[in-house]
Parts: structure tokens; sequence; C-alpha cells
């Protein structure tokens, strides 16, 4: 091969290695999308206010210590859930689940995987598309309340529905 070709060769691979490393994925909690963005399910448009109003209406499912059982009302509140997400189908959901400081990093990072993927799972047996989901784990680091007593841990326990983007 020639130098040139050479030269050549090494540029191409360097500017692809360049590219390909700014495409790795990575878990972050973004910001509601621009004004107009594209829905990235059905590819219909969803203005911004009512994407927050959508957001702001969405209920998160809380669980009791050490559970990602559906209790009651987690099943109540993921119904209304489920008519939310029908009447807006082109929206996407990131489930996120949630945990108290109790316990290793890594047990409540399984768990709070745990408690998103049960009411993913109950939402799709309600009919909603499981294409329309993707599912995170916090463990416990993003506390809803900060306090080291059960009233705050309660609040912490919990699955979140977050618009995707």
């Amino acid at each position: 091969m020639s130098t040139r070709g050479l030269k050549t060769t090494t540029l191409l691979l360097f500017t692809l290695s360049i590219v390909f490393a700014g495409c790795a994925q990575k878990i972050v909690k973004p910001p509601f999308p621009h004004p107009g963005a594209r829905g990235p399910y059905t590819g219909g448009y969803v203005a911004e206010q009512e994407l927050q109003a959508f957001q702001a209406s969405l209920r998160p499912v809380y669980f009791d210590y050490d559970q990602y059982t559906l209790s009651p009302q987690a099943q109540a509140d993921l119904q209304y859930n489920a008519d939310l997400l029908r009447r807006v189908p082109q929206v996407a959901i990131v489930a996120e689940g949630h945990c108290d400081e109790r316990g290793t990093a890594e047990y409540n990072l399984a768990l709070g995987d745990r408690r998103a993927r049960s009411s993913v799972e109950y939402l799709t047996a309600l009919g909603i598309d499981p294409q329309r989901f993707s599912i995170v784990s916090y463990g416990s680091e993003l506390p809803i309340d900060p306090g080291h007593n059960e009233a705050a841990w309660s609040q912490n326990r919990r699955a979140y529905f977050r618009v995707a983007r």
C-alpha cells in the first residue's frame, strides 16, 4: 500500500472511531424536548406544553419495603397511567425504578429494575405496546425525599414514568 493510501486509510479509521465513540448511549435524565420535537413512537408531533401536562399527569407507583409486587393502589395508579398512554400513542416512556437508601448499591439497582419491570409488565397486560417502554434503575441514587426515616423512604420506593427523548 502506498504512503498516500496508508494516510487515507488511517484518517478514515480515525474519523470513524470519533464518530462511533460519540454514538455511545448513556443513561441520563434528559430535560424536556424542544418545542415541536418529533415523538419517537409513531412520528407524530406533540407540543412541549402537551408533553409537560402529560408528564405531570403520570402517576408514580409506590412499593413496600424490599418489595416489587404491585399493591392494589399501585395497580389503580397503573390503570390510570394506561388510560393516559392510550390517548397519546406517539409518546415513548422511560420507567425508572427507585429504592430507599437501605441496602447495598447493587441490591438497590436490582430491586429498582424489578420495580420498573413489574410496572411495565402490568401496563403491557393492560394493552400498552411494550415497545413504547425502556427501563432504567437508579437504585437509591435519586431520592425524591432526602430524609432518613420511614416517611422519606416510602416516597423513595417507587417506579416513576418519564417521557422518553
